[in-house]
């Protein structure tokens, strides 16, 4: 069973939640997170395999997607030829469409993933490169087929009104939009995903030694940090109704993944301002109180998500934004068994899952000298 009072030594996160795997389809796989999220999520496990730097588990989900990985369009699940699983088994969350294939940022997830199990261990990375190369371009077709002008766009499979899920990167409930608007309207550009997709990208050009996917990670990369990231404004995303600036966590999130050379295209003493806005006593939140207290569904709102401040904090460590680095490490205290997600008012508490995956990883950041936090690699 899961360990009730996390290890924080030498130890790698998939030995504190052994007691939390199941078998799918002939394999063992992990859980999201409990008790409400018994089914095996790519995003989640990814992360927590890259932010605590376990091998183990990174092979294990690499896998996994590997063996669900699209083949085919059906609008019903949001498959495509290439495209990640986000949830298996998927579930109907909007009717008649269910949750399967709603994610537009595991594909690239899964190249980074690889990228950092060779980096983590040669010979289980060769082992998978040389076996699984059709699937590594057919990720790659995928992520290129929903570029243009260098940004990655977010659509429904052809036929398809809808997906499952409102939202689909890691922030999938509701856009954070004070108008009401709870879902984009198509296509849609997500910055955090855009970055994300770029950095995926850079993953298989090192991966498979291409030249013109380094430069096309390079030119999204410089396209993105001039659509999203400004002196004035960030914008969330982009879509058929315009741009939605904002203040949000999602842009000290994206430096984890924006490598350091591009730092004199970024502005960070900008960035630095915004993020004032999302300061609280146990990290920093997904979005300001002012907007977060008016929105229909507040999961991803005035909230300090535990995972995401291991990644706010290896990004402002990697651009000299050590401030704020801090104060991600407020969440430390809280985790306790692997709280998701710490309420910020009326009161300091835990909320959701009590066992998330990925909290699990980000404590590991946090105390072990083997995460990512002693990388340089992402």
């Amino acid at each position: 069973m899961f360990a009730s009072v996390l290890y924080t030594g030498s130890m790698q996160v998939h030995e504190l939640f052994d007691g939390y795997t199941t078998e799918i389809d002939g394999m063992t796989c992990y859980f999201a997170g409990l008790p409400g999220y018994p089914r095996n999520f790519s995003r989640d496990t990814i992360i927590s395999g890259i932010i605590a730097a376990d091998h183990h588990l990174l092979d294990n989900q690499l896998a996994m997607s590997y063996l669900h990985q699209g083949k085919k369009i059906d609008i019903l699940t949001g498959e495509e030829p290439g495209k990640i699983h986000h949830e298996y088994p998927g579930v109907i969350w909007r009717a008649p469409y269910y949750t399967t294939y709603n994610a537009c940022d595991t594909t690239a997830l899964y190249l980074t993933g690889l990228e950092f199990l060779r980096h983590l261990n040669k010979r289980e990375s060769t082992e998978f490169l040389n076996t699984h190369q059709a699937s590594i371009e057919s990720a790659l077709d995928y992520l290129l087929s929903h570029l243009k002008d260098d940004i990655f766009w977010e659509t429904p499979p052809d036929g398809a009104e809808q997906y499952s899920i409102r939202v689909t990167y890691w922030k999938d409930s509701i856009v954070p939009s004070t108008t009401g608007k709870e879902e984009p309207r198509y296509p849609v550009t997500f910055a955090l995903a855009h970055f994300q997709v770029a950095r995926g990208i850079l993953g298989a050009a090192n991966l498979l030694e291409r030249d013109d996917l380094h430069d096309l990670a390079d030119r999204m990369f410089t396209a993105g940090i001039a659509k999203f990231m400004s002196e004035d404004a960030f914008c969330i995303e982009e879509d058929g109704d315009g741009r939605l600036e904002q203040v949000s966590s999602d842009e000290v999130h994206a430096l984890a993944y924006i490598p350091r050379r591009y730092a004199k295209q970024l502005p960070l003493e900008a960035i630095k301002r915004r993020v004032q806005d999302l300061i609280t006593v146990t990290g920093i939140a997904c979005t300001p109180q002012a907007i977060g207290e008016t929105l229909s569904d507040t999961y991803h709102g005035y909230v300090v998500w535990v995972f995401e401040q291991a990644m706010i904090h290896y990004g402002c460590e990697k651009f000299g934004l050590h401030d704020i680095a801090r104060i991600t490490e407020r969440c430390v205290p809280h985790i306790d068994t692997g709280h998701e997600i710490l309420t910020v008012t009326p009161k300091v508490a835990p909320r959701g899952n009590s066992h998330q995956l990925w909290s699990v990883a980000a404590k590991i950041y946090f105390s072990d000298a083997h995460s990512l936090r002693q990388t340089k690699w992402l």
